[in-house]
């Protein structure tokens, strides 16, 4: 029992009430019937507040379920608030994408009764042509991207509302009213001498084919060919290029260039050179690719073919120019309109053509290694066997850059390539010319040069026998004693192109006509004052004629344009042999062997200026490193001489 209850079970403040009201009743004398009447009251006072009490609890649970349901009633609207929502966005989703919708359409054509009795419905002929279409489009080996494309954003989408290829009638409907879809029909009929089919396509004239009803699906083929130049006239062009229907190409793309979107111009006009380029008008197709980089600074695609074309025409400068602008293009998000295989080929190339032009040999040849790392695009991995020898070849690693070619000849890994050069090959080069240029032995390059220049490849006008080739064909004859041979071969060549200036400038050296020869190389380094060649080659007829400091000066020059290129850093070590300054050659050497690390001549004059600067033991060494490299005959009795005065 607790502390505060009575023994009679009531509680201390109901006794204490009734204590009072006895106490009260006995005080006022009051009568039997008014105690009895104020007990009942009492009592029933009691029983309204157990009353109240058990109301109360009910109120308050009452209360608490109101709330709860008020509650569940919130989250219930939030939740309908939320699905409307969601569904108000997703008809906005289907209107947006509707209203973008620019894919084909494929109608049921229409097809005489006896063919549909033997199984040609208007829909198998519909499925004909989506079959066509879609070969047509896995075939086009283009490096733009599906995203980019104005007409059709993504690949073609083709749906044939009869058999049910689609997604629903609805969105049919949406896109129809507000997209921009490219409804496809036609007919199928017969004539008297066999069949015609129609294909139209929105907003365009009907393109009628006819044949023997046997040869339905060649006319669906052609029939293909027109919807597709309508739909797609970019990757139509591109189709038609990569076929060698230059002039088809050309009719295809001066339409798009004058009719279609702006956004497809630069593009349009990117390929729009090579037309121009397989008749030979070389000034039309700069002008074109140039044009295409003037329109879209970022068009990656453009910068690179401006690249290329000014690579073809000799213009070094310009070239290095727009690799640069590539790979500025590049960087600010002209990739992302490139398909991601040829988005590498191209920065690849991009960056192995800004070494070559800068003298990095090394470098380049690196970086085509990376090229052989990843699948082919259109001739890239032909590019980077034949350009990384060539390369290696330049940094005077011949037995590296035998290495490379695999054992091909120039014209034997030309016709392996069936195309003479990849797209993409920009610095144009041949690699078994230069391992013999390499080793002195001009007459193995002669032969060798002379007889690209008779292939089918040599004469090509699409693969720069004006730079690339005559020149080369000139400075091997003038190496081996020909000049009038020489001299009639570089004046075929164009004195806009810079490397047959500076051909022209050595043949004049060879025959120490050194006022002519720096007038030759004075017009190329004005040509091009960005590239180091020219001035390396003044630097060494300087050196040849015996102005050891004016040789300096160029070999100085070359160096700031090219810190890469190795050789005007050895010609000026040898100049400061000259000038009986061996102790500053040294450092020449030095730097120059981080860029041409197998260069046997290197080695032979370090160790010379070694054994002037009074280190038979250094001499030696670099002589021993000299014996095993590839040198020329001259170097070999020169190496011959020099070392028994080192033991």
């Amino acid at each position: 029992m607790a502390d505060n209850d009575f023994d009679d079970g009531t509680k201390p403040s109901a006794q204490a009430d009734a204590a009072a009201m006895n106490a009260a009743l006995g005080a006022s004398g009051a009568s039997e019937e008014a105690r009895e009447y104020l007990r009942k009251q009492s009592r029933l006072a009691d029983l309204q507040i157990e009353n109240l009490q058990k109301l109360d609890a009910f109120e308050n649970s009452h209360l608490r379920w109101r709330r709860f349901n008020d509650q569940m009633k919130g989250a219930m609207q939030i939740m309908l608030v939320a699905i409307g929502a969601l569904i108000v966005a997703g008809i906005g989703a289907a209107v947006w994408s509707a209203a973008h919708d620019g894919g084909v359409v494929i109608e049921a054509f229409n097809v005489p009764p006896d063919m549909q009795s033997r199984g040609l419905t208007g829909s198998v002929v519909s499925s004909m042509l989506l079959d066509r279409l879609t070969a047509l489009q896995s075939q086009i080996d283009s490096a733009r991207a599906a995203s980019s494309y104005a007409s059709q954003g993504n690949d073609i989408k083709v749906q044939i509302p009869d058999t049910g290829i689609s997604i629903g009638d609805a969105y049919r409907y949406l896109a129809g009213w507000l997209g921009h879809e490219t409804h496809i029909s036609g007919d199928v009929y017969r004539t008297p001498k066999g069949i015609t089919v129609i294909v139209r396509t929105s907003g365009n004239p009907g393109s009628s084919f006819s044949g023997g009803e046997d040869g339905l699906s060649t006319l669906m083929d052609r029939a293909a060919e027109a919807v597709y130049r309508q739909t797609q006239p970019f990757r139509y062009a591109v189709h038609l290029l990569n076929n060698g229907r230059f002039a088809e190409t050309d009719a295809v793309l001066r339409d798009l260039v004058a009719n279609g979107p702006a956004s497809e111009k630069p593009w349009a006009y990117a390929v729009w050179m090579y037309p121009a380029l397989s008749k030979g008008d070389l000034a039309t197709a700069i002008s074109r690719a140039r044009t295409a980089a003037l329109l879209d600074p970022h068009n990656l695609l453009a910068q690179v073919n401006v690249a290329q074309i000014e690579a073809i025409a000799g213009h070094d400068e310009e070239e290095l120019r727009s690799d640069y602008a590539a790979q500025k293009a590049s960087a600010a998000g002209g990739g992302d309109q490139i398909r991601p295989l040829a988005l590498v080929s191209m920065e690849l190339t991009t960056d192995a053509n800004v070494a070559e032009e800068t003298g990095d040999y090394a470098a380049a040849a690196a970086i085509y290694q990376k090229q052989l790392d990843t699948p082919d695009f259109n001739g890239s991995l032909w590019t980077a066997v034949y350009m990384k020898s060539a390369n290696l070849a330049h940094a005077h690693d011949v037995t590296a850059s035998r290495r490379a070619l695999g054992g091909y000849t120039d014209l034997g890994l030309m016709a392996r390539s069936n195309t003479g050069s990849g797209w993409n090959q920009t610095n144009r080069d041949f690699p078994q010319f230069e391992q013999f240029a390499a080793l002195g032995d001009w007459f193995a390059a002669r032969k060798d040069i002379e007889q690209v220049a008779a292939s089918r490849f040599g004469r090509s006008s699409t693969l720069q026998p004006g730079v690339s080739v005559f020149p080369r064909v000139a400075l091997a004859r003038a190496k081996t004693g020909d000049f009038k041979a020489a001299w009639t071969e570089i004046g075929r060549t164009s004195v806009d192109c810079y490397l047959c200036l500076r051909v022209r400038g050595q043949i004049a050296a060879m025959q120490k006509d050194w006022s002519a020869s720096s007038r030759w190389f004075a017009r190329a380094v004005a040509l091009a004052p960005s590239i180091p060649f020219a001035y390396d080659e003044w630097g060494a007829m300087l050196m040849a004629k015996g102005d050891l400091d004016g040789a300096i000066a160029k070999f100085d020059a070359a160096n700031q344009k090219g810190p890469r290129f190795a050789d005007p850093l050895e010609m000026w070590g040898e100049v400061l042999i000259a000038k009986n300054r061996s102790d500053l050659a040294l450092a020449k050497f030095e730097e120059a062997d981080k860029y041409a690390p197998n260069w046997g001549r290197l080695y032979l004059k370090w160790g010379e200026a070694l054994w002037w600067s009074g280190d038979k033991a250094g001499a030696a060494k670099q002589f021993a490193v000299a014996s095993r490299l590839g040198l020329a005959n001259s170097e070999k009795s020169e190496l011959a001489r020099m070392e028994p005065m080192a033991k």
